[in-house]
């Protein structure tokens, strides 16, 4: 079994626990990791499953709507990367003229 946590906008778990409570490829389990502002739902997939068909399960109008990202193991969960931003040529340009002005 391969275990997926998800995170999402709060709302998210009611809606799903609809559409996977008569799929038995995917098993529910409890979190005890608290997200501020999010909710946090863990699944134990069958290895014949992929992450696609838990997806698919649940549908994209709600991965999109509640922002769901979906994560394969705990540490990547608990440590997330931080995203960078890299600004280009023309914003740096823009940041360095606004920053004089409020100078």
């Amino acid at each position: 079994m391969q275990t997926i946590y998800i995170v999402g906008n709060p709302g998210f778990v009611a809606l799903h626990h609809k559409r996977l409570d008569d799929n038995s490829k995917f098993l529910r389990g409890q979190v005890s990791i608290e997200v501020p502002g999010k909710e946090v739902q863990l699944f134990w997939v069958h290895d014949h499953s992929t992450l696609k068909e838990l997806k698919r399960a649940i549908g994209a109008d709600l991965i999109w709507k509640y922002r769901l990202r979906f994560y394969l193991d705990l540490e990547e969960f608990t440590y997330p990367h931080e995203e960078t931003v890299e600004l280009n040529a023309d914003e740096k340009a823009l940041m360095k003229k606004v920053m004089l002005s409020l100078a």
